[in-house]
């Protein structure tokens, strides 16, 4: 075959696979709807076909050998990429004997069920066989990629390209450096009150408020469709079709909020690609710290914001006339603002929540070079909630057991979490030397925000490495002191109006 043969051969294989995808997407989407209980045997063994199928087309050996071949051609930058990442995501099932992953997907059905069980029930030592077994089973399928070097640093860079602990250590100790004294002086100040986030807050009310705060964040129903999950998620079908939900509580007001701009910050990442990009793996293998980094950025830096609230609390007095009527704009944004030491992750403040990041993944990195049994974790976790945060974690469910990402496997996805909060920071700051943020925010123009966001990084998808786009957009390499600075400065100056 000639080259333009085996590319046309490569993109005819993508489509397919792209197809096998948007039906598993469309399958999975359909799970957190709360289909009915009863069809679920069914719906798992068809899915469990489906998804069988996927896997025999995904790892053809035929595309595997063109691959490798293209590998060696004199290629286009933009086809390079893609067969350099192919081959990268092949090789990490490709190599692996048939059965060793049969036997591994089982270990892992297994602890997830297990997960399931013992979380609710807070039992930690019930449930750490499971991950033991699964944290061995997940190096050896490692292990056949042939990759030289520590698996950590391999698991680092499957899930932010270009990061291994050398990268992170050094990360963390300026995050450490620059945020445990701000947390004390925090600590120090008067606390905030926040009791006017936690009445009873309707949820009908809610919804009716969600599509004008929509509406002011330019997502509509020709691209994008909002549900409701346990857990908010978002799920990009294609370019045109981005799925994302948010979960109400009647006894927070700010919650279904910050999670919505959250989850949408990941849906206009999806919905910006460069179109060329769309059907190949550019546009699908995006990094998960370069991803996040667009979800916080319009969490934290836009939708926690004063000049963000000045513009949409009106709008919320309008749906909450008596929940709400009295409390002012300040002091609205300082109760969405407090920082508090708290146990979950999920419901950590912006100042607490890297250090919750870091206890995972210290802990991780013992457990990945066996210098920790399984069955220690939980007592090394209870120990560092109490250096970083001044915690005693009452139990499992609360402490080691609340996230799912160890019992999924999702091994060195943690730190992806800080480093995307860095990288918005730094975007951020980029983009107010160009706009007055404040002003676009208070005169409805988020839609100058987000053309710029897409102009400036979301078209390349994983066309350029996280690292990369930071260096294109800002003309300079990462670095970790626009985040210090900009929580230093943003909660020293509301805890010093607290005085």
């Amino acid at each position: 075959m000639t080259k333009e043969e085996r590319l046309k051969k490569i993109d005819e294989w993508e489509e397919k696979c792209n197809a096998y995808h948007f039906a598993l997407g469309l399958i999975g989407i359909d799970a957190n709807d709360k289909p009915p209980v009863d069809g679920a045997n069914t719906r798992n063994r068809y899915t469990s076909v489906l998804a069988g199928e996927a896997f025999e087309v995904e790892n053809d050996k035929e595309i595997y050998e063109i691959l490798k071949e293209l590998n060696e051609e004199d290629l286009d930058e933009v086809n390079q990429r893609r067969v350099s990442l192919l081959l990268k995501e092949m090789e990490a099932i490709l190599l692996v004997p048939k059965d060793k992953f049969i036997e591994y997907r089982e270990i892992l059905n297994e602890s997830i069920n297990a997960w399931l069980k013992y979380k609710n029930e807070a039992d930690w030592k019930n449930y750490a066989p499971y991950l033991d077994r699964l944290v061995k089973a997940h190096k050896e399928l490692t292990k056949y990629r042939n990759i030289e070097g520590d698996i950590y640093d391999v698991l680092l860079d499957d899930n932010q390209e270009g990061w291994n602990q050398i990268k992170y250590d050094n990360f963390f100790n300026e995050l450490k450096e620059g945020l445990l004294p701000l947390l004390k002086e925090i600590n120090d100040s008067p606390q905030i009150d926040d009791h006017i986030l936690h009445g009873h807050f309707d949820i009908d009310n809610q919804k009716a408020f969600m599509k004008d705060l929509l509406k002011y964040l330019g997502v509509n129903d020709s691209w994008s469709k909002i549900g409701e999950s346990e857990h908010p998620l978002t799920s990009g079908l294609c370019r045109n079709d981005i799925r994302f939900t948010t979960k109400y509580y009647e006894d927070d007001i700010s919650a279904a909020i910050l999670s919505t701009i959250h989850e949408t910050g990941h849906a206009y990442f999806g919905h910006q690609i460069d179109e060329k990009y769309e059907s190949n793996i550019i546009g699908h293998s995006i990094g998960a710290a370069t991803h996040e980094s667009q979800s916080r950025f319009c969490e934290n830096h836009l939708g926690r914001s004063l000049s963000f609230w000045k513009y949409n609390y009106p709008i919320l007095l309008k749906y909450f006339p008596n929940e709400l009527g009295g409390i002012g704009l300040e002091a609205f944004y300082k109760a969405i603002s407090k920082v508090e030491c708290s146990l979950v992750r999920m419901q950590a403040d912006e100042v607490t929540y890297p250090f919750h990041i870091m206890i995972r993944y210290e802990l991780e990195k013992l457990l990945f070079h066996d210098e920790i049994e399984t069955l220690d974790l939980e007592e090394a976790w209870n120990q560092k909630y109490k250096e970083y945060l001044n915690l005693d974690v009452p139990n499992a469910k609360e402490g080691i057991l609340q996230d799912m990402h160890w019992p999924y496997a999702y091994f060195g996805y943690f730190p992806t979490y800080a480093l995307g909060s860095a990288f918005a920071a730094q975007f951020y700051n980029q983009l107010n030397k160009e706009y007055n943020v404040e002003e676009l925010l208070e005169n409805n123009q988020y839609s100058t925000v987000m053309s710029w966001l897409k102009d400036n990084i979301h078209h390349y998808a994983n066309m350029k490495s996280g690292d990369e786009i930071i260096k294109i957009v800002t003309k300079e390499d990462f670095n970790p002191q626009y985040y210090i600075d900009y929580l230093r400065n943003k909660y020293l100056s509301i805890y010093k109006k607290n005085i």
